[in-house]
């Protein structure tokens, strides 16, 4: 099930919160700093309206466990609802309303 895109979005794949987050997706949802969670079956979502807020999130989300390497990251990425995707991940499609995840064959 897709999840909606606005303005500027984190998108995180739940197995990789499990994995790597502290406290997992019940503590991603706590650290959430508004009211832009989305999930579907496999992906969350944190969205908001500026850049600086997104820095700080990011920040945040390094500090519990998740890796960012320089725009070469899998474990999130950054869509923005006017440019598109900041790098590219495998495991991810969007047409810049909503984002999915790409189902393996």
């Amino acid at each position: 099930m897709p999840i909606p895109i606005e303005f500027k979005n984190l998108i995180i794949r739940k197995s990789t919160l499990d994995e790597k987050y502290q406290g997992g997706l019940e503590q991603f949802i706590e650290d959430v700093p508004n009211k832009s969670f989305r999930e579907d079956n496999e992906l969350v979502r944190y969205g908001c309206m500026n850049g600086n807020a997104l820095e700080r999130f990011i920040d945040l989300i390094l500090e519990r466990g998740l890796e960012y390497k320089d725009k070469e990251t899998i474990d999130f990425v950054v869509i923005n609802s006017l440019s598109g995707v900041s790098w590219e991940v495998d495991w991810l499609e969007n047409d810049l309303e909503s984002c999915w995840i790409i189902s393996p064959n």
